[in-house]
């Protein structure tokens, strides 16, 4: 399964993890600390940001097919290093653009780094390389969240953001000179992307039922995603301390690299719905955990770690997915369309979670609930159209 393409690539993703999703993590508490606004402002400054990245990814999509999978990428991290200005600078304007165009960053990052994946791998070991992928991000994660809360407590955010632009600008000249080129399929006319024309290189795609019930499922699960990143480290934070919720924080990504490997090795040998399915009971009953632990930190602890763990395991089984219902030349634009959901669903439960946290702390954990509940129901759906998911 391993070769020179993947591990290059897992280096770069366990890199920019390490870079970007501290600062991204903490932004809710950042908000409350220093710029001592409202939390709906931190939401609507995170969301819309989200949502320019679920569009940007069905261009991203486009351009991978026709263009190349390593450009995209490169583009990608280029745009997504840069919110190390958030914490920089105090001004809403300045975090309002950086954040849009780290958004707008993210859909070149998630189509050039998932079809620079499914390209570089057999259709047998997808699962577990799907695993690694993931994995390398987040084990990135869990070691830039957990030093983010002690460099921050001692040095300040300002400083914290510096270093991430620093170490941004490195991990870009790593890619750029390092990773392996890979040449996406050029099945689409380069007059397609004249004027709005390029929309019609995804009507195909958009017109199959399965695909539909995909991007349906990535949206349902994904609000109670992006409901669960605005509130579980800022009430982490309000039940013990920023050190420690950088610790949470860590420890829910460790243990999530842990239900990847798991479950990428579940699906090489029995497919992706069995696993589909898992993951949203897993949700789901993490959600009720977190609903019952609202003011203790310690089953907030445990219930935030499960909930983190299920989240990415559904994750795993996407791109096996997306190369079952796609051909190799749709590989970009489908992972471009499943994007778009993802960032819609996320946008929508992050905004949501910011609207509803002063007036009841459960109320976006059971929207959370009804979520999953469409979302794992699509899954029998989906799994009713070809059984040898």
């Amino acid at each position: 399964m391993l070769n020179h393409q993947l591990i290059i690539l897992c280096i770069i993703l366990f890199g920019l993890g390490v870079i970007s999703q501290p600062i991204q993590y903490l932004f809710p508490k950042y908000v409350e600390d220093t710029l001592g606004s409202r939390l709906w402002l931190a939401g609507i400054l995170r969301a819309i940001p989200i949502g320019l990245g679920g569009f940007s990814a069905l261009v991203a999509g486009a351009v991978c097919d026709q263009f190349g999978r390593k450009r995209t990428l490169v583009a990608g991290i280029i745009g997504i290093f840069l919110v190390g200005f958030v914490f920089v600078s105090p001004n809403p304007a300045i975090i309002f653009a950086v954040l849009c165009l780290q958004g707008l960053a993210s859909g070149l990052k998630s189509s050039g780094g998932q079809s620079y994946l499914i390209g570089a791998v057999d259709t047998a070991a997808l699962g577990r390389a799907s695993a690694a992928y993931f994995l390398s991000g987040i084990l990135g994660q869990a070691f830039g969240k957990s030093i983010a809360g002690i460099l921050i407590q001692k040095h300040g955010y300002a400083n914290f953001g510096w270093l991430a632009l620093g170490s941004g600008i490195l991990l870009v000249a790593f890619a750029g000179l390092v990773l392996p080129d890979q040449s996406g399929a050029k099945s689409i006319d380069t007059l397609a992307f004249k004027g709005q024309s390029w929309w019609k290189t995804y009507s195909a795609i958009i017109s199959r039922p399965r695909v539909i019930l995909l991007a349906a499922i990535r949206f349902f699960s994904t609000f109670s995603w992006g409901s669960l990143q605005f509130l579980l480290p800022l009430l982490m934070a309000r039940l013990t301390d920023i050190q420690i919720t950088g610790f949470f924080g860590g420890s829910s990504d460790v243990f999530a690299c842990l239900c990847l490997l798991s479950t990428g090795i579940v699906c090489d040998r029995i497919g992706v719905i069995k696993p589909a399915i898992g993951s949203h009971l897993l949700i789901f009953f993490s959600l009720i955990g977190l609903m019952m632990a609202i003011q203790s930190a310690i089953g907030f602890f445990v219930a935030g770690v499960l909930a983190s763990g299920a989240a990415w395991s559904l994750s795993t089984t996407m791109p096996r997915f997306i190369k079952q219902f796609l051909a190799s030349e749709e590989t970009g634009r489908g992972v471009g369309l499943v994007h778009l959901a993802w960032s819609t669903g996320f946008l929508s439960g992050y905004l949501t979670a910011s609207l509803l946290v002063n007036i009841n702390l459960r109320l976006p954990l059971f929207l959370g609930l009804v979520a999953v509940s469409i979302s794992a129901f699509l899954v029998f759906r989906l799994s009713r159209f070809d059984g040898s998911c």
